[in-house]
Parts: C-alpha cells; structure tokens; sequence
C-alpha cells in the first residue's frame, strides 16, 4: 500500500485508525493517525511524500497535521513535498529539535514549524487535533528535541526505542545520559500503559527471533528490549549497538 516493506493498520473502538508502515531505503517506520469523522490525518516522520499522498488519496483523505520525532533527514525525507502539496499542513516538533550546528547539516534538517512544542526534558505535554489525542514527551538523547507519541493503542517510539534495542548516541547532538534517562521515563510510561498497545520504532530493524517487525506489543518490549532493562547508566553504556564501533549501531 504505502511501500514494498510492511505495513499494518488498527482501529480503535473510538473510531481512530493507526496506520504503521515501513517507508524508504532505511526501513524508516511511519505512524499515521486518522479521525474521517474531522477529516484529520495526522502523521509522525513522512519519509516519503508520494507514497503517503497517494495511499491518502485513494482513500479520500489528506494530511493535515505532520509531527516530528526529529530532524534527521531519513525521518522528514518527505516533509517539503507534501508541504508543497498541501501548503495548509500544520508541521508540528519540539523546538530544540532544529539543531544549529552548521557542519551538521548534512544529518539535520532545517525545519520551519507552523507551531512548536516547549516542554522541558522528560516531562510530557497531551496534544489533540480533531478527536486525535496524543502525549508528547520529550525524549533526547539519541537527538536533541527527540519526541515520541502515544495513544489510541500505540506508542512511537521514535530511535528513542527500536524493537529489541535503542539508537544510537553518538552522531551529533546525540547524548548517553541523555538517551539512557529517557529510556527510564519511557519504560515507567510503558509500564502504565495497556500491555498489548503497540511498541512502533522508529525502523524496522531485528527482534529477538530473526524477524523485522514493524511493531511488538509493549509487554514484549519491556520484557525483551535490551535498553530497556538496563537499569542503570553504567549497563545502557556498555551496550554495543550504542555507538558506531558496532555494525548494529544505527
């Protein structure tokens, strides 16, 4: 539908669809959220215009809100086209997101938000667009201004989280205390949450057994997720996909 990767789709008994996709070379996984009863779409990381325009078209709908985990190219690769496309998109991220060092521009991309979220680390904001109601907490670490999103059954991790590990902190911005603080506050948040809601990562790498899920319910992930039993900085830190001395590192 959206790509040749996987894709999946739930509706909640409130009527919102989640649609999770993979999208891209780098098996970049996109949420999108949508009420028909307000006609409000809302996606998280578009790493491809086209596809997400034409695969919202064929149903009659079209993006009004997109949302950013962060700004590293692979996750806004389709942000500007669909832009373009629909000039009256509402681009939504955290405002430490847009990183200033100039020599790191070739990973971060510049982005002019229509509106922008404030909160200070690990703390969360509630946001709603039509019936959409999502929690924002701010997650840096892997990036700074990193946000991840849940609600209506699912949590978007971002590279906060992947299936069975985290990302990476050591690109530019990126922070080891940081990221492993993060963690905590989002397995103390997963631990609140129904346990069979979905766990979407920001790409669809490994799980535990072989396969590339694009999702794992949340009771999988606090069980199996290395980053997330690693109860303290000293353990996140002795990871080895943490960093790019590892060829998992991503």
């Amino acid at each position: 539908m959206l790509a040749n990767g996987p894709f999946d789709r739930r509706t909640g008994d409130d009527g919102i669809e989640v649609w999770v996709a993979q999208v891209g070379p780098f098996a970049n996984v996109n949420t999108a959220f949508i009420d028909r009863a307000t006609n409000t779409v809302v996606i998280v990381d578009p790493q491809n215009a086209i596809k997400w325009l034409s695969a919202l078209e064929k149903e009659n709908l079209k993006p009004t809100h997109v949302i950013i985990t962060h700004t590293h190219r692979d996750h806004v690769g389709g942000v500007k086209k669909l832009l373009k496309s629909v000039p009256e998109i509402e681009l939504i991220g955290h405002s430490k997101s847009n990183y200033p060092n100039l020599l790191s521009r070739v990973l971060f991309q510049q982005l002019n938000y229509t509106q922008t979220w404030e909160h200070e680390e690990h703390t969360m904001e509630k946001w709603q667009a039509g019936g959409i109601t999502l929690h924002v907490t701010h997650a840096p670490g892997h990036a700074p201004g990193h946000l991840t999103f849940h609600g209506h059954g699912v949590f978007h991790a971002g590279d906060l989280l992947f299936t069975a590990r985290s990302g990476r902190v050591d690109l530019p911005g990126g922070d080891a205390e940081s990221q492993w603080r993060s963690i905590s506050f989002a397995r103390n948040t997963l631990l609140s949450l129904p346990q069979d809601w979905w766990l979407i990562p920001g790409h669809n790498y490994e799980w535990i057994d072989g396969t590339k899920p694009i999702w794992v319910t949340i009771a999988d992930a606090l069980t199996h997720n290395k980053a997330l039993n690693s109860p303290t900085l000293e353990e996140f830190n002795n990871l080895d996909f943490i960093r790019f001395d590892d060829d998992l590192a991503a």
